[in-house]
């Protein structure tokens, strides 16, 4: 019965006031598990992909736990950071060895370049020192080798178009007829320890070696001017200068005047004979001017 004052009675809520929460207990919390458990969550958290291994309010806890501790261990360090600091902020990302560091195919660049630099270990110990992790490194490894392969390149086209003008210009059209003939030479005279190394030579090296043996052969096989003995006296009686050109003629259209290595013996006569049509020349010009 109501009372007369108008006051509810003790222990009846007046009609329309909201009854008081129940306690929530941490049994009261666990018992609620996964598919009513993640009913619990809002609907845009309950729609990622992670959320169906949370089945209970510790799971979620735990998850959420875990997320904090890994951000701060992924925190760069700053400016004020010490070596140290950096290190084992590195150690998180690289690999515990430089040799883990796999080298990947290049598109544009020969796999024999790649093989070569990954027997390298200077690249990978660089790349490690900086603290890379496997992803940043073969970025930066395909970005280093292809720049070193395209810079090599250009250097050996280079040093090839500057061959190929200097062995025209020695050696004529018969360069290559010249340079085999050449390396047959050197492998016959060359000492045993030594042969060895005239196979390594590539075409730019051995052209260098056989253009300083021709210059040599040329310049000493001639006059002497060191002893007084010369190549011969001019000529005398009718010899002419028309008659002297025509025996230089002679000898330049021998094939071993132009390949000094297809007769070596032929070749040095040949180059005494020249000398020696040189030689009467200059005398005939001197009597002439006389």
């Amino acid at each position: 019965m109501p009372d007369p004052t108008g006051t509810p009675s003790a222990g009846n809520p007046p009609t329309g006031t909201p009854s008081a929460p129940a306690t929530i207990t941490p049994e009261a919390l666990g018992a609620v598990q996964g598919d009513s458990f993640r009913a619990l969550l809002p609907e845009e958290i309950r729609s990622k992909p992670y959320i169906k291994n949370i089945n209970t309010f510790g799971d979620l806890v735990k998850g959420f736990d875990g997320a904090q501790n890994l951000l701060g261990q992924r925190a760069l360090p700053d400016e004020n950071a010490t070596d140290e600091q950096w290190g084992a902020f590195h150690a998180k990302l690289r690999p515990a060895d430089a040799a883990a560091y796999k080298i990947p195919q290049i598109e544009g660049v020969p796999p024999e370049f790649i093989q070569k630099a990954g027997e390298s270990k200077e690249l990978r110990a660089i790349i490690h020192a900086a603290g890379a992790s496997s992803y940043q490194a073969k970025v930066l490894m395909s970005g280093l080798l292809k720049a070193l392969y395209t810079a090599d390149q250009k250097v050996v086209q280079s040093r090839d178009a500057s061959f190929t003008k200097m062995a025209t210009e020695f050696f004529g059209d018969k360069k290559d007829t010249i340079l085999n003939n050449g390396k047959a030479y050197l492998a016959a005279n060359l000492p045993e320890n030594v042969k060895p190394l005239l196979n390594s030579m590539d075409d730019n090296q051995l052209a260098v070696v056989l253009a300083a043996i021709d210059t040599t052969v040329k310049k000493f096989s001639g006059e002497d001017p060191f002893r007084g003995s010369g190549s011969g006296s001019a000529g005398s009686g009718n010899q002419t200068m028309e008659t002297l050109k025509a025996k230089m003629t002679t000898i330049m259209k021998d094939p071993c005047w132009s390949d000094p290595f297809k007769d070596r013996a032929k070749h040095t006569q040949l180059s005494q004979e020249m000398e020696k049509i040189r030689a009467d020349m200059r005398k005939l010009t001197a009597g002439a001017t006389a």
